[in-house]
């Protein structure tokens, strides 16, 4: 007998599209998908995004949502790209799906969590 997830599939192929649609490759959504796969909060998260083009932020590590890590990383973009605000070039979708890249690979790695609120970026600022 042969079980399978019809809700899942679909996830799947969400995550899929949207992973092209941004500009990444499918080993990054096969990556992404092999550990979301067995979480339940992961998929919940990312069907809520692609229903709602926004984030629960139920999904976490530890202290951190995964609204924390998409916020982190805007403002790395914003820095990055020496920005004071966020600009309409930014692809706001990409930045999603590698917050919860981040997200998993802080709940594999717990030395990657515990560093995740450690990181400097002082741009091109020298103290």
């Amino acid at each position: 007998m042969i079980i399978y997830s019809a809700g899942k599939i679909k996830t799947y192929e969400n995550l899929k599209a949207l992973s092209l649609m941004v500009g990444e490759t499918e080993e990054f959504a096969e990556d992404l998908w092999k550990y979301m796969v067995f979480d339940d909060q992961l998929i919940d998260e990312f069907n809520y995004f692609v229903a709602n083009h926004s984030i629960k932020g139920e999904a976490r590590c530890g202290e951190y949502t995964l609204l924390d890590i998409y916020f982190n990383q805007m403002c790395k973009y914003n820095l990055y790209n020496d920005l004071g605000k966020n600009s309409g070039e930014c692809n706001k979708d990409r930045l999603v799906l590698h917050a919860f890249k981040k997200l998993v690979m802080m709940r594999q790695d717990p030395n990657y969590a515990s560093n995740f609120d450690k990181e400097e970026d002082t741009g091109m600022d020298i103290l």
